[in-house]
C-alpha cells in the first residue's frame, strides 16, 4: 500500500492574481451569512410586533457589527420616538410618559419651560401649545397633558420637583438603534427607580428614574446573549413579558418593594435578537417550552467558508479584517499561509474558518513581529514565527509529555515487533488550555482460555465513557461475526490501555485495539514503527476520527525523540484525507522519506501494514484469519475438516 504524498498532506489554495492581501475588495462578516442576511429581510418585512430572532452563533463573533450591517441593509424598521416623564399632575406618585416626535425631545422641554412662565404669569401662551402639537403631531396625550398643566397653573398648583420633564431618551438622527445587552442587572436591563431618604422620609420623583438598555433600544434592536439569561432565567420571564405586553414595568429595589411609587410603563417597541450557541439555545428551551413558538423566526451563523467555492470573498473577508483592526498589509505568501491557518482550525482541507478572534489573533501577532523588523508588509515567516512562538508559549505540558518519554517511564516503542502491542492515538484536552495536543498510548491485549468474551479493563475500572464502551462492543461484533459464527470462541481477551490514569472516551481507538486483540489470537507480532487511529464498524470498514492531525504529529513527536528510522509511520482512515493539514516539520520528513502516513479503508489493509501478512479468509490456514479460525477449532476440539463435514451435513 503506498503512503500519502506530500502534497495531500495541507490543502492547496490557487489565490486569485494579488499582490498583497489589500488589492482584495473588503468584504464584511455579514456578506458572508447567507442565512443571517435571510433571517433579517424576514424580520424587517413581519407583520408583528415585538418579533423575536433567534440566531445560533458561535465563541468570537462579533454579534453587534453582524446586526449593524444586516440591519443597515434591510431594516425599515424605523418607528423612533423620544421618551420623556413628566410629573402626574393629579398622582405626584404615578409620573406619566409622553411620546414625542424623534429628535423633539430638548425644544419640547424648552417650550414646556416657557409654557410654565407664561401660565404663571396669567399671559397668554396658546401659541406655544399649538406649535408644540404641531410639532408632536397633534398626539392626544400630549394635548390632554399641555390643556391639565394651563389648568393647574392657572389655578396656583405647586410641583414636586422644579423641572417637569425628565427626557430619558433622545434621539439625535434617525440612526435605528441598536442596543448590545452585555452583563447586565435587572435594573440595567429594565430600568431604576432611585429613592432618596430626607429626615427619615423615602421619597421618589420622576427625576430618579434610570432608563435601562431596553428603553435606549426601544423603536430599534436589542442584541440580548442567551448566556445572560441562563445565569438569570427570572429576566426571560420578565423580557417576554414585555414583549407581550408591549410595555416594560419598572425596576426597583426589593428593600423598597413596599414604597408606592409607581411610574406608567413606557410602550414598547423592539426587535428582540437573541444570540447564543447551541448548547446555550437548548439550555433556554428547556427552561421555556414556548421559545420554539415565541423564536419562530431562527437562522444559523456559519463559523467556517467554503474555500473551493468561492476563494475571492474569504480573501474579501480577510482583508476587511486587516482594515477593521488597523494591520499591515499582507503579501501573497502570508495570505496563503493564513488561510492554511484558518483551514487547520476547520479540520477540513476545503473549508476555511470565519472565527474573527482565531483569525485576527494570528495576524496581530504576525503584525508585532513585522513592527519588530520595521518590516512595511507581513510575510509568511512572521505568520510562521507567530506561530511557532504561540505554541511555544504554550507547550509546557507538551514538554512534561516528551519528558517522560525521554526518561523512560512512558514505555513506548517505535522499533522492533511485540505480539499483541500496538501504538495507539490520543488527543489530549485540558480544560482552560487552549490548544489540543497529541499523545501516543500502548495497547496492549492477551487472550486466555474462557468464553469468548473481550474484557475492556479500561470499562471494569471505571475509566471509559459510553462510546468508548460501545467501540468494545463493536470490536466484540466483529470477532464474533468472523470466527463465532460456527462455534462458540473457547478464548476470552483482556484489552488495555497501558499507563492511562484519566477517563478515556471514544471509538478512535477501536481500530488499534481490533488489530491488537488479532495479533494476540494468531501469535502474529504487530510492527512498533507503526501507529494507528480509526473506528471500525462490525463489518471490517475503517471509520473517521477526529483530532487526525493532532495524533499524527503526537506520533512524530515521539518518533523524533527515539530517532527517525525511515519505517515509522501512522495508519489513519482513509475518509480523512481531507481533514490533513500537518505542520511543517511532519511535512518536511514525509517529504524526505523519513516518516510515512498510510491510509486505510478496511481492517484487512491495516493487518497487512502493521503485520506484513494476508488478512486473507477464515478458512485459508495459511492466512492471518485462517490460523485464527484453526487456533479456535483446536481448542473447541473440532479439526478443520470435521467443522467441513459438519456444514456440509447442516446444508
Amino acid at each position: 500500500m503506498q503512503p500519502l504524498s506530500p502534497a495531500e498532506l495541507a490543502p492547496a489554495f490557487s489565490l486569485p492574481e494579488l499582490t498583497t492581501l489589500k488589492d482584495a475588495d473588503p468584504l464584511p462578516f455579514s456578506a458572508l451569512q447567507q442565512r443571517a442576511d435571510s433571517a433579517f429581510a424576514t424580520l424587517s418585512g413581519l407583520n408583528a410586533v415585538n418579533p423575536i430572532l433567534l440566531m445560533n452563533g458561535f465563541s468570537g463573533l462579533d454579534v453587534e457589527e453582524l446586526v449593524q450591517d444586516l440591519v443597515k441593509h434591510h431594516a425599515n424598521h424605523a418607528d423612533l420616538f423620544d421618551l420623556c416623564y413628566a410629573e402626574n399632575l393629579h398622582h405626584p406618585q404615578k409620573p406619566i410618559w409622553l411620546r414625542l416626535k424623534a429628535g423633539t425631545g430638548i425644544e419640547f422641554c424648552e417650550l414646556v419651560g416657557q409654557l410654565l412662565e407664561l401660565s404663571s404669569r396669567h399671559l397668554e401662551a396658546e401659541h406655544i401649545v399649538e406649535r408644540i402639537l404641531k410639532k408632536q403631531g397633534q398626539d392626544e396625550k400630549v394635548a390632554d397633558y399641555l390643556s391639565a398643566l394651563a389648568q393647574h397653573v392657572a389655578a396656583g398648583g405647586g410641583f414636586s420637583h422644579p423641572v417637569l420633564i425628565n427626557l430619558m431618551v433622545h434621539r439625535h438622527d434617525e440612526r435605528i438603534p441598536i442596543v448590545h445587552a452585555r452583563q447586565f442587572t435587572p435594573e440595567q436591563l429594565f430600568g431604576a427607580v432611585h429613592f432618596q431618604t430626607e429626615q427619615g422620609s423615602v421619597f421618589s420623583h420622576h427625576h430618579l428614574l434610570e432608563p435601562g438598555l431596553i428603553h435606549q433600544a426601544n423603536g430599534g434592536y436589542l442584541i440580548v446573549p442567551i448566556e445572560e439569561l441562563l445565569m438569570q432565567p427570572y429576566l426571560w420571564f420578565r423580557l417576554k413579558n414585555a414583549l407581550a405586553t408591549r410595555q416594560i414595568e419598572w425596576s426597583r429595589p426589593q428593600e423598597m418593594a413596599a414604597f408606592y411609587f409607581q411610574p406608567e410603563p413606557p410602550p414598547l417597541d423592539v426587535h428582540l435578537v437573541l444570540v447564543g450557541d447551541r448548547l446555550a439555545v437548548a439550555e433556554l428551551h428547556m427552561l421555556d417550552r414556548e421559545l420554539d413558538t415565541l423564536a419562530f423566526l431562527r437562522a444559523d451563523i456559519i463559523p467556517e467558508w467554503d474555500a473551493e467555492a468561492d476563494l475571492p470573498s474569504y480573501l474579501g473577508y480577510l482583508a476587511h479584517l486587516r482594515q477593521k483592526h488597523q494591520l499591515r498589509d499582507m503579501d501573497v505568501a502570508a495570505v496563503t499561509r493564513l488561510c492554511r491557518y484558518g483551514s487547520r482550525i476547520t479540520e477540513h482541507q476545503q473549508r476555511l474558518s470565519l472565527v474573527e478572534s482565531h483569525l485576527v489573533a494570528m495576524m496581530q501577532l504576525a503584525d508585532v513581529i513585522a513592527a519588530r523588523e520595521n518590516s512595511e508588509l507581513i510575510n509568511e515567516r512572521h505568520l510562521m514565527l507567530a506561530q511557532q512562538e504561540q505554541d511555544q508559549r504554550l507547550n509546557f505540558l507538551v514538554e512534561q509529555s516528551d519528558l517522560g518519554v525521554r526518561d523512560g517511564q512512558f514505555l513506548l516503542q517505535t522499533h522492533g515487533r511485540e505480539i499483541g502491542q500496538i501504538n495507539g492515538l490520543s488527543v489530549i484536552q485540558i480544560a482552560g488550555h487552549p490548544y489540543d495536543f497529541g499523545e501516543p498510548v500502548r495497547l496492549t491485549a492477551t487472550v486466555h482460555l474462557g468464553d469468548g468474551d473481550v474484557a475492556d479493563i479500561e470499562r471494569k475500572a471505571d475509566l471509559a465513557g459510553h462510546i468508548h464502551a460501545k467501540a468494545m462492543m463493536i470490536i466484540h461484533g466483529y470477532l464474533a461475526n468472523l470466527f463465532g459464527a460456527e462455534h462458540p470462541s473457547p478464548l476470552s481477551a483482556n484489552l488495555v490501555f497501558e499507563q492511562s490514569y484519566h477517563e478515556i472516551d471514544g471509538d478512535s481507538a477501536a481500530l488499534a485495539g481490533l488489530c491488537a486483540l488479532l495479533s494476540a489470537l494468531a501469535r502474529e507480532p504487530i510492527y512498533q514503527h507503526f501507529a494507528i487511529t480509526g473506528a471500525v464498524d462490525q463489518f471490517g470498514n475503517v471509520l473517521p476520527v477526529g483530532g487526525v492531525n493532532e495524533k499524527i504529529e503526537g506520533f512524530y513527536r515521539l518518533c523524533r525523540l527515539q530517532g527517525l528510522t525511515g519505517e515509522q509511520g501512522v495508519l489513519i482512515p482513509a475518509s480523512n484525507r481531507l481533514q490533513l493539514n500537518l505542520s511543517d516539520d511532519v511535512t518536511q520528513a514525509v517529504t524526505e522519506g523519513r516518516f510515512h502516513i498510510y491510509p486505510v479503508a478496511r481492517v484487512e489493509d491495516a493487518i497487512a501494514l502493521l503485520m506484513g501478512c494476508e488478512a486473507g479468509k477464515v478458512d485459508d490456514p495459511h492466512t492471518l484469519f485462517g490460523r485464527i479460525r484453526e487456533r479456535l477449532d483446536e481448542l473447541n476440539g473440532h479439526t478443520v475438516e470435521s467443522s467441513f463435514w459438519q456444514r456440509l451435513l447442516r446444508r
